[in-house]
């Protein structure tokens, strides 16, 4: 019998760390401390920089939520959806500034990596 080289489980926790470290936490803390290059972001996106403020605090309590226990499932899946709604309307928001697609398709793709993590979790 041949050994998988990941298990479900060891997938899950990778594509879910992927999202809860790399846009949660990173992202959120960037979006809360707001350096010049997300205030150039914003300005380019026509948003305030106070809705990034929020984006990002609720950015860093999702990706607490991502990791907590079975017992805390609705929780989770509010954060499940919460990312979901951030992946949409960022390559929206790209899309009709009319950036080039790398930057409508890259949340994209961490919507389809969000995907993958919540069809793992179901299945354990």
């Amino acid at each position: 019998m041949r050994e998988k080289l990941f298990s479900k489980k060891a997938l899950y926790y990778i594509l879910t760390a992927i999202v809860a470290i790399g846009v949660g936490l990173i992202g959120g803390i960037v979006d809360t401390i707001q350096p010049q290059g997300l205030v150039d972001t914003a300005t380019h996106l026509r948003y305030p920089l106070y809705f990034f403020t929020l984006l990002g605090v609720f950015k860093i309590l999702g990706a607490i939520a991502l990791f907590l226990p079975n017992r805390f499932d609705v929780a989770r899946n509010i954060a499940y959806l919460g990312f979901t709604f951030d992946f949409i309307f960022a390559s929206f928001s790209h899309f009709s500034v009319g950036d080039p697609i790398s930057k409508i398709v890259t949340p994209l793709v961490f919507l389809l990596i969000l995907a993958l993590s919540y069809s793992l979790k179901n299945r354990l």
